[in-house]
């Protein structure tokens, strides 16, 4: 191989790559894609459900996936029940609940609320018998009453716990004592309901028991205690945020080795550079070389830069760069097959798609039916699970199965792309 050679037809790359202003548009917005992954997090970072210990955290998700990330809490008067509330908002959520008083006479009028947003409406009354009436009216998106579910959580029990204390007011008022009111047992996750629920059951059964006839003090009760308690699973939940990164990754990869590789190739192909290349002093393999070192660096260079504006210690790990530079290798091998098969542009554009639809459809299928064995074959089952790895820092030993599959299948496409190359691409 001859250096001169080999520099002259990097230099060549270089020059189309920046005059290609398309692809360095496309480029500029993967990184200021990047750049707003890592600056703003209006969703949150976790991927908690309604169902975690965290009330807020179910309210935080829902932006990035559709649910409610603004929660009006609105009330005619202030009361005991508001102070509480706006006393006890939890951290999480005091950037996403507001206080707000409606106007007297609007309770029958039409409500209309911004996307993303909702509201709990609290309306005070009193009932035909003159009982005062506390009237609560949950306002969620469509369809979808599940996404106020984070704020419900917190929003419950605090109600909850206002009311015990005005019991406890009322009861001293009238004289009597409130230290037989049952204990208020109220817990930070969503069970808290339902342990009261059961509770409130054997209290009054035992009550019934007790003035039965046949009662005996010292009896066991008839019911057995409750416990309740949520055990979440081994496998730790999806990362919106890093899926995200792993993404802009990938698709950097490919956009350089699947996408950009093929193109140029075939249009240097129908305007004869590659004829007048292949009659030049350089061999094939030079010309073969000389694209093996531009695109994968290329690529490796705008996927790193990603990665590294998203969190700059995953450039640290020895594991995201062994699968980067294999799913970069992979993707080149694709790239310049899809290239030597392709005999125009329109070809080599239409080859790239259809390849990653057809791969993605396959994958999808495989997943929702069962079937084992052939996503195997694919370096795209492999690739991302590797650098998702990497980027979360989250590395298990079959992530090192993954890696050494995502290097056997990258060594299997680069020697057919050379052999194909070799036989009829350059031509």
């Amino acid at each position: 191989m001859r250096w001169y050679i080999l520099r002259a037809l990097l230099g060549k790359e270089i020059r189309r790559h920046l005059a290609n202003r398309g692809g360095l548009a496309f480029a500029a917005l993967l990184l200021v894609a990047a750049l707003l992954l890592s600056v703003f997090n209006p969703a949150g970072s976790g991927s908690a459900t309604p169902n975690t210990g965290n009330p807020g955290m179910a309210a935080e998700t829902g932006g990035l996936i559709g649910g409610v990330h603004h929660c009006y809490i609105e009330y005619g008067a202030d009361s005991p029940l508001i102070a509480h509330l706006k006393a006890n908002v939890p951290p999480a959520l005091r950037s996403s609940i507001r206080f707000r008083q409606y106007p007297p006479g609007s309770a029958n009028q039409l409500i209309t609320y911004p996307s993303g947003v909702g509201s709990i409406q609290i309306r005070t009354g009193r009932t035909d018998e003159g009982r005062d009436l506390l009237q609560f009216l949950i306002w969620h998106p469509k369809d979808h009453p599940g996404a106020m579910a984070g704020y419900e959580q917190w929003f419950w029990r605090e109600v909850r716990r206002s009311l015990q204390d005005e019991a406890a007011r009322r009861l001293l008022q009238v004289g009597a004592d409130p230290s037989r009111l049952l204990p208020l047992s109220i817990s930070n996750d969503d069970l808290w309901a339902v342990r009261e629920s059961f509770q409130g059951l054997s209290a009054q059964v035992e009550l019934l028991r007790l003035e039965s006839p046949g009662a005996q003090a010292n009896s066991p009760p008839l019911l057995p205690m409750i416990e309740i308690r949520r055990e979440g699973l081994g496998g730790t939940p999806l990362d919106f945020r890093s899926a995200i990164a792993t993404a802009l990754v990938v698709f950097a990869l490919y956009f350089t080795c699947v996408y950009l590789l093929p193109t140029l190739n075939c249009e240097e192909r129908e305007r004869g550079v590659l004829l007048a290349q292949a009659l030049s002093p350089a061999s094939p393999f030079e010309i073969l070389a000389a694209k093996f070192l531009f695109y994968p660096v290329i690529g490796i260079s705008l996927a790193s830069l990603l990665a590294g504006i998203y969190q700059p210690l995953i450039l640290t790990r020895l594991f995201f760069w062994l699968s980067l530079v294999s799913l970069a290798a992979g993707f080149l091998g694709i790239g310049m097959t899809v290239a030597s098969l392709a005999r125009t542009q329109r070809a080599a554009f239409l080859g790239s798609m259809c390849y990653l639809m057809s791969v993605a459809l396959i994958l999808l299928i495989c997943q929702q039916n069962n079937i084992p064995g052939l996503p195997y074959l694919a370096i795209e089952y492999h690739g991302p699970r590797v650098l998702h790895a990497a980027i979360t820092g989250v590395i298990h030993p079959y992530h090192w199965f993954h890696l050494l599959g995502t290097m056997l299948l990258a060594i299997t496409w680069v020697v057919a792309a050379a052999v194909l190359f070799r036989r009829r691409g350059w031509q």
